[in-house]
C-alpha cells in the first residue's frame, strides 16, 4: 500500500484539487450526512463524506455504528453504492482486497460542540471514475435512512485531476 500512487490509500506528497459538491445526502432529525466536497489527485479520489449528529437527539452507539462502516460488515453500517456509466458498481462495504474500482473508508476525525458532533468519514476512490455523470446512493438502516441518490459530475472530477500537483517540483 504505497502512499504514492497506491491503490488503497490517497499519495501523501501530492495536493488534491477540490471539487466543491455541498449537498446534503440525507437528513433525520439527530443526524445530516454531508458531502461538503471531493479531494481529486491524479489516480483517484476522496470523497469527503460528514456525519453530522445532534448530541440530545443522536441515538445510543452512534459512534460504534459509524466504527462498523469501516468494516463494512456490519448490516447496519452506513453503504454508498457509485454507480458508473453503463451500470457497473462499486459498494463501500466490498474494499478488503483494494481490487479496482474501489471505494474504501479512509481514517477521518471526530470533533464537537456543547451541541453537535461531527464525524469526517471520508472514502477513499480508486481509480478516478470515467468523466461522465455518476450515480451516488447511500442507505443507512440503522439510522432509519433510506437508500437516497445523487449525481456526481465525472467530469469536474476528471478536470480536477488535471490540477493535482506534487508537493515539490520533479
Amino acid at each position: 500500500m504505497s502512499g504514492e500512487g497506491g491503490a488503497c490509500v490517497p499519495p501523501i506528497a501530492k495536493l488534491g484539487a477540490i471539487v466543491t459538491v455541498e449537498r446534503v445526502l440525507a437528513r433525520t432529525p439527530a443526524l445530516a450526512v454531508l458531502l461538503p466536497m471531493i479531494q481529486v489527485y491524479d489516480v483517484g479520489c476522496l470523497l469527503n463524506l460528514d456525519v453530522v449528529a445532534r448530541d440530545a437527539a443522536a441515538p445510543p452507539g452512534l459512534a460504534l455504528q459509524l466504527d462498523t462502516a469501516f468494516s463494512g460488515e456490519e448490516s447496519t453500517s452506513l453503504h454508498l453504492v457509485l454507480r458508473y456509466p453503463g451500470g457497473a458498481e462499486v459498494h463501500s462495504d466490498h474494499d478488503g482486497d483494494c481490487a479496482p474500482p474501489n471505494l474504501s473508508w479512509f481514517p477521518g476525525g471526530v470533533r464537537g460542540d456543547a451541541s453537535h458532533t461531527l464525524y469526517h468519514m471520508p472514502l477513499w476512490l480508486f481509480p478516478l471514475p470515467p468523466p461522465d455523470e455518476l450515480l451516488l446512493t447511500l442507505e443507512w438502516p440503522w439510522a432509519r435512512i433510506e437508500p437516497t441518490a445523487v449525481t456526481l459530475d465525472g467530469a469536474a472530477i476528471a478536470r480536477a485531476a488535471k490540477r493535482s500537483s506534487s508537493c515539490w517540483p520533479a
